[in-house]
């Protein structure tokens, strides 16, 4: 994998914490927006948007079955901007919203529902 992908996947993983633009992304590697998108998708078979939301939506399912912090906390945590972007966000990639995730989470059906990436292909090293 190209160094510069390889780098931007660490900074995705140490930083999903924040918002964090492509552009910024792009910057950091020094590439240009349009360079760094077609050659971070070439390299991972995703869009650098789409990995993030992939990143953070996992973040998000171990917050919610392994925290008592509320939707809107995790949605902050994850620098969303507000709760009904990060729920709506949620509900799309996994299929149903944080809260009733949480709650099949503690009836223990959870393993059943939990995300996979849309891509299983995606390579990063750590």
């Amino acid at each position: 994998m190209d160094r510069r992908i390889q780098t931007a996947v660490r900074i995705i993983h140490r930083e999903s914490h924040r918002y964090l633009p492509i552009r910024e992304l792009a910057k950091r590697v020094n590439l240009s927006l349009w360079h760094f998108v077609r050659l971070f998708k070439s390299e991972t078979s995703s869009s650098p948007k789409a990995y993030i939301r992939c990143i953070k939506m996992k973040e998000a399912e171990k917050l919610l079955t392994g925290s008592f912090l509320t939707v809107k906390e995790i949605s902050a945590t994850l620098g969303f901007g507000d709760r009904s972007h990060f729920s709506r966000d949620f509900k799309r990639v996994c299929g149903q919203s944080p809260s009733a995730f949480r709650d099949s989470a503690e009836n223990g059906s959870s393993r059943d529902q939990q995300f996979s990436p849309p891509n299983n292909n995606i390579r990063h090293s750590e």
